[in-house]
């Protein structure tokens, strides 16, 4: 039987979840990048794919990430402090957000995530990967993590200073599920370039979990195709 009626209760239920187990991804890069964007972009192909989606970012907007927000204006923290209030920061947004959207199959698109915290933190001095490290003990690791590497704009030397070294450090991480595009590229291409890789994540995700007729159907939604029920 055919689904020719993408309006259909039936199509539409067929494409509420199609990647088992969810899929968590990550948007990082400096200041300025075009995170948010592509973010949003990414979150606009998930509807057109009626994939149930969340889009979150971090510093979250609790009681951690507020502090981290208001330390910007009321005085730098140091590094120990902020790394901890990050720390409890992302572990409340583990806890309350990520993990019951990615238990729930939804797509979980996070602007900025451990990433940041390693390469800014980093930059101060941190270890870089004692850092990937401390997080991945509790944080789910993303199926697809992008990077967007930009130059760091012309302005205060310190802060000019602070953005090279976390762009290095951004550039130097190695997880099988990176890609590494360049920011500066239209926002066309750098948008297509993220669909290409979420599609082909997201099939080898179906491809892992779900060999059977649904995973199939899985996979034809993902790429456009017509559902087709066994």
């Amino acid at each position: 039987m055919l689904l020719t009626t993408p309006d259909s209760e039936l199509y539409r239920r067929a494409m509420i979840c199609p990647i088992p187990r969810g899929f968590l991804v990550a948007v990082e890069g400096i200041d300025g990048s075009g995170k948010t964007t592509q973010a949003q972009r990414l979150a606009r192909y998930c509807d057109e794919k009626r994939l149930t989606y969340i889009v979150s970012k971090e510093p979250t907007s609790g009681k951690y990430g507020q502090l981290i927000r208001n330390s910007a204006s009321r005085g730098r923290l140091s590094a120990e402090e902020e790394l901890d209030i990050l720390l409890k920061d992302r572990r409340e947004h583990v806890d309350q957000v990520i993990q019951p959207a990615l238990d729930q199959e939804k797509v979980v698109i996070l602007d900025r995530y451990y990433f940041s915290t390693a390469a800014y933190q980093g930059a101060h001095g941190a270890d870089p990967e004692i850092i990937l490290s401390r997080n991945e003990a509790f944080a789910p690791q993303p199926d697809l993590l992008v990077i967007l590497d930009v130059s760091p704009p012309t302005g205060l030397q310190r802060i000019r200073e602070r953005g090279e070294r976390a762009r290095a450090i951004f550039n130097q991480i190695d997880r099988p599920y990176k890609i590494g595009l360049n920011g500066e590229d239209l926002i066309d291409m750098i948008g297509s370039s993220i669909m290409y890789a979420f599609q082909r994540a997201a099939a080898e995700k179906i491809a892992k979990y779900d060999l059977s007729p649904s995973g199939v159907n899985r996979m034809r939604q993902l790429f456009g195709g017509t559902p087709i029920l066994a």
